[in-house]
This record gives C-alpha cells, structure tokens and sequence, in this order.
C-alpha cells in the first residue's frame, strides 16, 4: 500500500507544469502549491529531460535549490550553484555511430555537449523548420553543424551527454524502434510527441531518482512522482507515489498509481492538494 506522506516531491517539466508545444508561464495554481510546500517545509524538486542551463529559470522561478535530475537522469546537479554531483556521458564509440546517421539520414537533430560547470553546447545540424519550436524543445542558442562526425574526431574528443531527433509519427514513420534497435547500447526512449532522444545505456529518470535519494538520504518509497511521457515512466517506478498527467502517454498512464487531470486543468496543483498538502 503507497503511503500519502512523502519526504521529496519531483516534478516533470514539459507535458506537467509546462507547455510542451511552445513557451508559457508555469500556472498561478502551479506556482502557488509550489510555494505552499515550501511553506510546509516539504522538499520538492524536478527532474526533466531538459539540460541544467535549460532549467535554471524554471527551477528558480519555483524556489527550488534542491539537487535536480536533468538530461533524462544523466546530470544530477545544484540548479543554483552548478555544482555537480553525477554525470554520464554517451560512449564515444556510440555517440559516433550516432553521428554517423544523422549525417546520413539527415533527420534533424541536435548534440548536447557540457563543460565541468554544468553548462551546455548545442549544436544542431539543419537550421530549417519551424524555430520557435526548436528553441522552446531544443534550447538556444544553438550553433549550425552539418557534419556531427567532424564533431566527435580525435583521440581526445569529448563525447555529448545526449541527443535528440526531430520525428512526428502522425506524419511520418515512428523511428523509435529503429533507434532502439540500431543503437541498443543506448537508452532511446520518445519524450515528447515530436521528440526521440538517447542517452547513455543505464540513463533513465528512474535511475536519476534513484541517485538524487541517495545524495539526499531520501528512501525512494517516500518519493511522490510526477510526469507525462515514456520517458517518465522509470521515474513512476520508481518512485513510491508515481502519478500520470491526465494528458500522458498511454505507457505513462500504465505505470501510474493515480491519473491527474491535464495539464490544462492545473493537474499537479489537484495532485499535490490530494496526496500532500
């Protein structure tokens, strides 16, 4: 039987408590629970597929200065001081056989490099195609990089923390299959329904959840989660209380203890005033 009395609170982002299509403001009834578990002196964080730097703001918006999962589970790090406590990069000889395909199938995609403070490089390989889009799921700013292999040359080359490709199965082929396949020593799952990404093989938010109790000294069972996609569902697992946006994927749903309302009903406010406040 799941407990209603958590130690940690971690919050997706995208498809949660922020639009997934374009930029918004996280919600009054969003912003305000956020702060009524502040007051009530219970911990709370997110854990996103988004870099540190793409989050800070979200992040600081919310008060929070808890570590925080990002990257898919492959950056733990403090979202006000940089520091960080665990990374994972891809292998170089995968990320190679990445770059190698994108160069060859031309599907848009974009390399996520980042330095020892946390910070991120972009670099995308075709700049066509709707921008406002790419700079609210891709980050900014990015640089324009055909050739990835030119990338990753060199005996000393710094191999990227993860990638993502544009792909949209209501108007073409879903390539997540095809990636799992070709690249089984990594982590390929779809975050967004436009969206594949990979990771390291052992990346997964589940796993980062795992990592960020241990830095926190927090048992996973007395965790409460919240997300919307495949790539949540490990962290749903995970977590002692895993709950689905009424919006989420099917596979999300699945896993789920409990289904919130959408997004657009303010469902992480309706969610945190059931099970915590």
């Amino acid at each position: 039987m799941k407990t209603s009395s958590f130690d940690l609170i971690v919050l997706d982002l995208d498809g949660t408590i922020l639009n997934p299509q374009k930029a918004t403001r996280i919600s009054d009834a969003v912003f305000s629970v956020v702060q009524d578990l502040h007051r009530a002196g219970i911990r709370v964080t997110i854990g996103t597929g988004r870099t540190l730097d793409l989050m800070r703001g979200y992040a600081q918006q919310l008060g929070i200065t808890l570590p925080v999962i990002t990257t898919q589970g492959a950056v733990i790090a403090g979202p006000i001081t940089g520091e960080i406590f665990s990374e994972t990069l891809l292998p170089l000889t995968e990320a190679r056989k990445v770059a190698a395909w994108v160069d060859e199938s031309h599907f848009t995609t974009v390399f996520y490099f980042t330095d020892s403070e946390g910070h991120v490089t972009i670099y995308q390989n075709q700049m066509e195609g709707d921008s406002e889009f790419y700079d609210h799921v891709f980050g900014s700013p990015r640089s324009h990089q055909p050739d990835f292999s030119a990338l990753l040359q060199g005996e000393d080359a710094h191999p990227p923390v993860k990638f993502i490709t544009i792909n949209d199965p209501a108007s073409s082929q879903d390539i997540t299959p095809e990636l799992t396949e070709r690249f089984s020593q990594l982590t390929i799952t779809r975050t967004h329904a436009k969206l594949v990404e990979g990771t390291a093989k052992e990346v997964t938010k589940g796993a980062g959840l795992q990592k960020l109790c241990q830095i926190l000294g927090v048992d996973p069972q007395r965790v409460m989660a919240i997300g919307d996609n495949d790539n949540d569902i490990p962290m749903l697992e995970a977590a002692g209380l895993g709950i689905a946006m009424g919006n989420a994927s099917a596979g999300a749903k699945a896993v789920a203890d409990w289904i919130a309302p959408t997004i657009e009903e303010d469902g992480v406010a309706v969610a945190l005033r059931k099970w915590v406040l």
